[in-house]
């Protein structure tokens, strides 16, 4: 993702107003799609003047690789966060199960605006989940280094299958009114079992 379409306040005054972009981008883009959603539109509903908006991003399409790239940091902060302390793959693969159904639950603009990308730009869409894919491979491999996971199964098609699984039982703790965190304990042991009868060896 180009960094150089999109520039960072320096100031704090210049962070709130910053802030207050990415607020409303982040709104229309998940309410109303990125096509539908224009500059004016994002410039009147942040209250700010023409010109401030070009301070910090060149075009629309720069403000929507600073939120793809601001959730792809978001996801991995927390699920790298929830592992900390961690001995064993399949106790880091439960965590950051857990950790990133939860985000999804509290942030779910996030979805729409990470799934959009394939229709506004499908390198931004493919470079998304590659990245993701080519960090989940490595810890992986350690995973089969330390003789947890099945040496069977290539770890590039694994990390794929993995991301599937978070992707669309996040559908299903979106798609729930309310959600306890035994809710959500529940949903990640049965996604555990799957994976103990299918991934891990010593279960």
């Amino acid at each position: 993702m180009d960094q150089l379409n999109y520039r960072l306040p320096k100031r704090k005054d210049g962070l709130k107003t910053f802030n207050k972009i990415i607020s409303t981008g982040k709104k229309l883009f998940s309410k109303q799609g990125y096509q539908a959603t224009s500059i004016n539109e994002i410039i009147e509903k942040s209250k700010i003047a023409t010109g401030t908006f070009y301070i910090y991003f060149d075009d629309k399409l720069a403000l929507y690789v600073y939120l793809l790239q601001h959730y792809r940091n978001k996801i991995r902060e927390a699920i790298n966060d929830s592992i900390k302390g961690a001995q064993t793959r399949r106790e880091k693969e439960r965590l950051g199960i857990r950790a990133f159904l939860k985000f999804a639950w509290q942030d779910p603009l996030s979805y729409r605006i990470i799934w959009e990308s394939m229709f506004v730009d499908e390198s931004l869409f493919k470079e998304y989940y590659e990245n993701f894919a080519k960090a989940y491979t490595v810890n992986l491999e350690d995973g089969i280094k330390s003789n947890e996971v099945d040496e069977n199964i290539d770890t590039e098609t694994l990390s794929y299958i993995l991301m599937g699984i978070s992707n669309f039982v996040g559908l299903q703790v979106l798609f729930r009114d309310t959600l306890t965190d035994m809710d959500l304990d529940k949903i990640v042991d049965q996604v555990m079992y799957v994976l103990d009868h299918g991934m891990f060896k010593n279960a």
